[in-house]
């Protein structure tokens, strides 16, 4: 999953997360894959996203990484023990 490149989906956010903020100014935002967790009692994924391009927050901040539930996003090249899987 390191090395992955994913883009933020609000529609998966909305659909995973109905009841959480869209965060929209991360959609269609790309980036690649820094860290891969999961959380064994539930089987939550969590990735750490480093952005092509810096996202700005609210107008004035701009963020290079974020860290989210890997269901925020659409998977567009996956790598698993050096293998790469297109998904477009």
């Amino acid at each position: 999953m390191i090395g992955s490149l994913v883009k933020f989906s609000c529609n998966k956010r909305s659909l995973y997360f109905p009841a959480s903020p869209l965060y929209t100014h991360f959609n269609g935002h790309v980036g690649f894959v820094t860290s891969y967790s999961k959380i064994e009692e539930t089987g939550d994924e969590y990735i750490c996203v480093r952005w092509q391009q810096p996202v700005r927050l609210h107008g004035r901040d701009y963020v290079t990484w974020s860290d989210f539930n890997l269901l925020n996003f659409e998977i567009l090249n996956e790598i698993w023990s050096n293998k790469i899987v297109s998904r477009v």
